[in-house]
């Protein structure tokens, strides 16, 4: 069965760390993008003869935009940075899309504690008007924690914390995995995310978790929350391969 694809527009880019970019695109065909926060779409391109397709996850806030929006990282001699990383509004895509399975589902955990390493918390921005709407109707808590090597990658740190400063159960930390000698702010931490499971105290009877972005955190993460009785429904990974 042949994949769908659809075309689209860059219409805008932010840069969000010295290495990342914001990027904002519109159908050109004049469709919008019926998607669950959580799933991915894939950028179609040629490349030295061959069809390659990437994907990344959706970084759109449902209600404030009908853009598809996504962040994407720089790594040299790769084939969709050098293409993206090159490109200005006006230029045109293919995507296709959405796809994923990591979305919230219709349950009812004490707290979800979400995990991701750079990119990787892109899902979670786009899930902000759906953790509102069940913030407020259930007795729910929320965390995400962000990990990056310093404190100049950090990305979306506004959306997530002018949330939590709206919403008492949901709380933003951002772990630094390379800085030394800094003042902390209340939100910052020092080390990787996933040293962050003894603090939490985490809890298979009362926790949902989501992990995205770097293999290895996700690896660590997983074997580390296995140990404390965690099953595999429990626990809800996606990895980003760079």
């Amino acid at each position: 069965m042949a994949i769908k694809t659809f075309p689209v527009v860059l219409k805008d880019i932010k840069q969000l760390t010295p290495n990342t970019r914001h990027m904002v695109f519109t159908r050109a065909d004049n469709e919008t993008l019926d998607f669950i926060p959580g799933q991915f779409i894939s950028a179609h391109f040629e490349h030295e003869g061959k069809e390659l397709r990437r994907s990344y996850s959706i970084a759109t806030i449902m209600g404030e935009s009908t853009d598809i929006e996504f962040a994407i990282s720089y790594y040299k001699d790769g084939p969709a940075s050098e293409l993206f990383f090159h490109s200005e509004p006006g230029a045109e895509f293919v995507f296709s899309g959405p796809y994923g399975r990591l979305i919230l589902r219709d349950e009812q955990p004490k707290r979800y504690v979400f995990i991701a390493t750079g990119t990787g918390v892109t899902p979670y921005r786009s899930m902000l008007p759906q953790l509102h709407e069940r913030l407020s109707s259930e007795d729910l808590q929320v965390i995400v924690l962000l990990g990056v090597q310093r404190r100049n990658d950090q990305l979306y740190t506004d959306d997530f914390l002018k949330f939590s400063n709206d919403h008492p159960n949901f709380e933003f930390r951002i772990h630094y995995s390379r800085e030394k000698d800094i003042e902390l702010a209340s939100h910052e931490r020092l080390g990787y995310v996933q040293t962050a499971f003894d603090e939490l105290q985490t809890n298979p009877e009362t926790d949902i978790i989501y992990l995205c972005g770097n293999p290895y955190m996700i690896d660590d993460s997983f074997a580390l929350l296995k140990e404390q009785g965690f099953a595999v429904k429990q626990v809800r990974r996606e990895k980003y391969v760079s």
